[in-house]
């Protein structure tokens, strides 16, 4: 009996000594990146959007209408109510638009509004030959029409003869140049045709709508337009179900920079501000996760974390790459505190860049991508990861600690292509120890590693949908 109570005693001590372990290095909020808030929004068919945009009833004639309303946030669609057929470019231009061939003498389209006073909605109408414009118009309107729908025309203009190819047409809500948006100005616009032809632009009605599904990731700043966001939800995941995808978007229209960081709550309240945006209750030595990175044009691959006392920072780690990262890499930044002993932090921060945050070179220099999964302090938490059917087994990694000679050992139970390599703990891959198609069987590689320096490595060894992560001492 008293065996079987210290048994049972030291499971409970066991089952405990875990829960505070995980305790300790899970503090990140939303670390594995698991938890995300899915919306579904109803969007009119073949419009690019901007701020609140909303389905009413009745329509003009029909069952429904398009409302555009501004939104003054860091949220979902920030800007002024647009909705586009076509881009706007950095230029004040217009990309894009729909085919068209006619030279119609006015636009007439059918308004409900509601303008703030100092305020104007604005219609937008633009022909172009050969991506050329040579017709542009901007008419502007303000004040009341609440009740019933108002038909109103706006006379086209043309500066050539010729007869165009694209239209581009866009509404606003508000003054989409005044420096604050306005978010009380609202329209409801339907039933847009042009006098002259039959040609229109599409879904001229508003009758068809598409339901928009969005994965928001919680915990985390997420910046969204009509044409992207910069965090996707993927099941390329290293571990469980999800993995966070990262990344920059370029378009005529504008830049989503492919940056993110913590935040208090599911609002994007530090708005990209250097301040402490978590709880924490260790003293930290490094922060590890595992990536992926795909760069473009040079871009940085940027990891920082700051740690705060009562509001002042104490501690500071960062991780600058641009080296490509083909399949998730164990990364360990080491974090350096103002002090020694240091103060124990109460609070933390943590900004992630598919670009470097500063320096001559800050911004994006392409689209470039980078997967991130199981975020910790000071333990590689590596529960949860995903079963994958792989041809690969039996791999032996020996010795280990590894002095001048490393072997890797594995079965095949058919032919297939095999890649080992060698990462440090700055994800630099410093060894490809194999990669090519090996015929089935036993297989037993050796390698030359007394030129490398002695610490922490890992092997990373993948075939197929196979990943195998593996620690290796190297102690020469």
């Amino acid at each position: 009996m008293k065996k079987i109570l210290q048994s049972t005693l030291q499971n409970i001590l066991l089952f405990l000594a875990m829960i505070i372990c995980n305790s300790s290095i899970a503090q990140i909020p939303n670390w594995n990146m698991e938890s995300w808030t899915t919306t579904t929004k109803d969007i009119p068919s073949q419009w690019l959007m901007f701020g609140a945009i909303t389905k009413v009833s009745p329509g003009q004639n029909g069952a429904s209408a398009v409302k555009l309303q501004g939104i003054n946030s860091q949220d979902y669609n920030n800007g002024p109510g647009a909705i586009l057929y076509g881009n706007p470019n950095n230029n004040n231009g217009f990309d894009g638009g729909t085919p068209f061939t006619a030279r119609p003498d006015s636009l007439i389209a059918y308004f409900k509004y509601n303008i703030e006073v100092g305020d104007s909605a604005w219609v937008i109408v633009s022909f172009k030959k050969n991506g050329v414009a040579f017709s542009n118009d901007l008419y502007e309107y303000t004040g009341s029409n609440t009740n019933a729908f108002k038909r109103m025309a706006f006379k086209l203009h043309y500066g050539t003869s010729d007869i165009p190819d694209t239209v581009f047409v866009g509404f606003t809500s508000t003054n989409p140049n005044s420096n604050q948006i306005n978010t009380n100005s609202w329209v409801i616009i339907d039933n847009i045709s042009f006098v002259g032809t039959s040609q229109n632009v599409p879904n001229p009605d508003f009758e068809n709508w598409t339901t928009q599904t969005k994965n928001t990731l919680d915990n985390w700043k997420v910046d969204k337009s009509s044409w992207g966001s910069n965090i996707e939800r993927t099941t390329d995941a290293y571990a469980e179900s999800y993995a966070m995808k990262l990344q920059s978007i370029n378009t005529a229209a504008g830049t989503i920079q492919g940056y993110t960081q913590t935040i208090n709550s599911n609002s994007n309240n530090n708005n990209g501000n250097w301040r402490p945006s978590f709880a924490i209750k260790s003293t930290p030595n490094s922060l590890k996760g595992f990536f992926k990175f795909y760069p473009q044009n040079g871009d940085t691959f940027t990891v920082e974390i700051g740690l705060f006392k009562n509001g002042q920072q104490v501690g500071f780690g960062n991780y600058l790459s641009t080296n490509a990262l083909s399949v998730y890499t164990p990364i360990s930044i080491p974090i350096n505190y103002n002090s020694t002993p240091p103060d124990a932090p109460d609070s933390a921060i943590i900004q992630m860049a598919t670009f470097a945050m500063t320096g001559n070179n800050n911004g994006p220099r392409g689209q470039s991508i980078a997967y991130i999964d199981n975020l910790s302090f000071d333990k590689y938490i590596n529960t949860g990861i995903k079963g994958v059917t792989s041809q690969i087994d039996n791999l032996i990694i020996y010795p280990n600690p590894a002095q001048a000679k490393l072997n890797v050992k594995f079965d095949l139970l058919q032919s297939e292509k095999v890649s080992v390599s060698m990462f440090d703990l700055n994800g630099r891959e410093v060894m490809k120890l194999a990669n090519q198609t090996y015929e089935p069987g036993n297989h037993d590689l050796s390698f030359d590693v007394s030129n490398l320096t002695n610490g922490l490595y890992f092997i990373v060894t993948q075939n197929g949908n196979s990943i195998t992560h593996s620690k290796l001492i190297i102690s020469n």
